[in-house]
């Protein structure tokens, strides 16, 4: 009866769920052939949505974008105090903002710019509203992943947190030269980028995942290690190949 009490509290979370959460966030934030598929493919879903004015595309793309994670663990990273963790995530994070950027950019140049691009409200009042949308989501988000019981709210946060778009918007406002896209769509990710990081911090310190800082440790680390270890083999094949 206690057990069931507890399970019934949002702020309670076993050891054996804040150990899978961990695990199953740095899995999703590794960088590999599968995380930058979905990446890039979620990239060109919403920029082509963005081009053809047609909502349903863009939210088509924010469905299976893998951003999400990376920024997570970056909020688990600040919550305990492990640099390495958000070392990590925020390299990957930058590295994937940037082929979103470049993909953008290269699809705007090819089709052109549509007539008028999809836009929530080109003011601050929208970037803050954004904001509250980004740090609501950034709890919602944390608690799904932590707790098994609600995972199915992650698809309508993926929805809910505009990160792809505002980058894309970035791209094809390089595309043309159009520095009023460009510097509002930067507030715009700016604003979600805190949003989201806030509340992640927030839940995750709430649900005391301080009480595993080790295992973020000990996972991240492995991580490292494995994709230093791929890295080598990379290498180690072309030199081989080389005549």
């Amino acid at each position: 009866m206690p057990n069931n009490n507890k399970e019934g509290d949002i702020l309670w979370v076993g050891r054996a769920d804040q150990y899978r959460t961990v695990e199953e966030l740095i899995k999703r934030s590794k960088p590999s052939s599968v995380y930058y598929t979905l990446l890039v493919l979620s990239s060109l879903i919403v920029t082509s949505g963005l081009l053809l004015q047609n909502t349903a595309i863009v939210i088509g793309g924010m469905l299976i974008t893998p951003v999400l994670t990376p920024l997570l663990l970056v909020g688990l990273g600040l919550s305990i105090g492990e640099i390495n963790t958000i070392r990590h995530s925020v390299f990957l994070s930058l590295k994937s903002f940037s082929i979103v950027l470049i993909s953008a950019f290269i699809l705007a140049l090819l089709f052109g710019p549509p007539l008028g691009l999809i836009n929530a409200g080109n003011s601050m009042r929208g970037a803050l509203l954004y904001f509250v949308v980004a740090f609501a989501a950034g709890i919602a988000a944390t608690f799904g992943w932590a707790r098994k019981s609600i995972a199915e709210v992650l698809p309508g946060i993926a929805i809910a947190v505009s990160l792809i778009p505002p980058i894309s918007l970035i791209g094809v406002g390089l595309s043309r030269f159009d520095f009023n896209i460009i510097q509002f769509n930067l507030i715009l990710l700016f604003f979600n980028l805190i949003g989201i990081l806030a509340g992640s911090i927030i839940a995750f310190s709430l649900l005391k995942f301080y009480k595993v800082q080790k295992k973020v440790a000990q996972e991240t680390k492995a991580a490292e290690k494995e994709i230093k270890a791929k890295a080598k083999n990379k290498e180690a094949e072309k030199s081989n190949n080389l005549p």
